[in-house]
């Protein structure tokens, strides 16, 4: 067995059964289990490439197209994920208007997720008690109520006057949650061309914004992120990573 078959073999075993157990077992970090089963496919290709090259050309020319790739594809992540990460803060700036962007409801409670994204909002209205409130989220698969409806009632039952809660129950994904808010923004008499606070989660924010120029006449955003509690690292981690794969979609597809 040639060297490169002595590291790659074990290394792909170790990748695809850690994987599978992300995938099947700890489901909350399930994306990194698929990455990880997308590295054991590599390393398998990569050693049964180096063995052909032995007595083929092609399958040199093939290994060398496929490091390449690899090379690119992991430059390109890198250069993503250093944007996702530096755009991961708050701002205490002034603002029109708040946007709270949905995220899971367990039956008519919000998520993990969710919540944590409600807190941040509360702590950014809570020396701003004039200021509108968009929260924006349909409802779906497992969900007794629209995301909206489930962020109005826990920051109404929280102390924000219902007055100034607007809601938003059409959005599904991140562009939609950014061009329904400010259409809904713009119809009840609020300035869009004024910076507009958005609160998200922080791996979630880079994309927001980015969809935000991308979808509406969004002028600037107040970033509002909201943070997973520490001894949740594993499942920070793998949002983070996610999200330079869903920022890489948004780049080359929208």
């Amino acid at each position: 067995m040639k060297k490169a078959e002595k590291i790659c073999y074990p290394l792909a075993a170790f990748s695809l059964v850690s994987g599978l157990l992300m995938r099947f077992v700890y489901t909350s970090v399930r994306f990194t289990g698929f990455l990880l089963c997308c590295a054991a496919a590599a390393l398998v290709l990569f050693a049964l490439l180096t063995r052909w090259g032995e007595k083929h050309s092609w399958a040199r020319w093939l290994r060398r197209i496929f490091l390449g790739l690899l090379a690119a594809g992991f430059a390109f992540f890198a250069v993503l994920e250093v944007r996702v990460i530096s755009c991961a803060r708050t701002e205490n700036a002034p603002a029109a208007a708040l946007v709270v962007f949905g995220a899971g409801v367990n039956g008519q409670e919000p998520s993990l997720t969710l919540s944590s994204r409600l807190e941040a909002a509360l702590a950014y209205l809570r020396d701003r008690p004039d200021m509108p409130v968009v929260v924006s989220g349909a409802q779906g698969r497992g969900e007794d109520v629209s995301e909206a409806r489930c962020m109005a009632d826990w920051l109404i039952a929280r102390g924000v006057d219902p007055g100034r809660v607007w809601l938003e129950e059409e959005a599904v994904d991140t562009a939609e949650n950014v061009r329904f808010s400010m259409r809904l923004l713009a119809e009840r008499g609020i300035d869009t061309r004024a910076p507009v606070a958005f609160c998200t989660s922080d791996y979630h924010m880079c994309r927001a914004v980015y969809l935000g120029g991308q979808s509406g006449p969004v002028a600037d955003v107040v970033p509002v992120a909201a943070r997973l509690p520490s001894y949740y690292w594993p499942l920070t981690v793998n949002y983070y990573i996610r999200e330079a794969f869903a920022m890489a979609e948004a780049v080359l597809f929208r």
